[in-house]
């Protein structure tokens, strides 16, 4: 399998409905009302042209300071792929 075939399968994973719903709880505070921006964190509209699904799946997964760490603790594997999913329909 290909990487660009993986990286699709795992977006295939993920649902952007589901993803939204814990991004509001989770996410929006620091990265805005739909990734909007507006918070301590970026915008992420347009994410999906600087970071492929498994790129952003791993960025959710360990990111850099000031982002927290909420996987696994507050995020489970499927809630970052849904995550995942969203940013990128943004």
């Amino acid at each position: 399998m290909s990487a660009s075939s993986s990286a699709q399968t795992v977006a295939a994973a993920g649902d952007p409905d589901k993803g939204k719903a814990i991004f509001a709880t989770n996410c929006a505070s620091c990265h805005g009302e739909a990734g909007a921006g507006g918070g301590i964190g970026p915008a992420l509209h347009g994410e999906k042209a600087r970071k492929n699904t498994a790129a952003a799946i791993a960025w959710i997964k360990n990111p850099q300071p000031p982002m927290p760490k909420l996987y696994p603790g507050t995020l489970s594997e499927k809630d970052v792929t849904d995550v995942a999913a969203y940013v990128e329909s943004l």
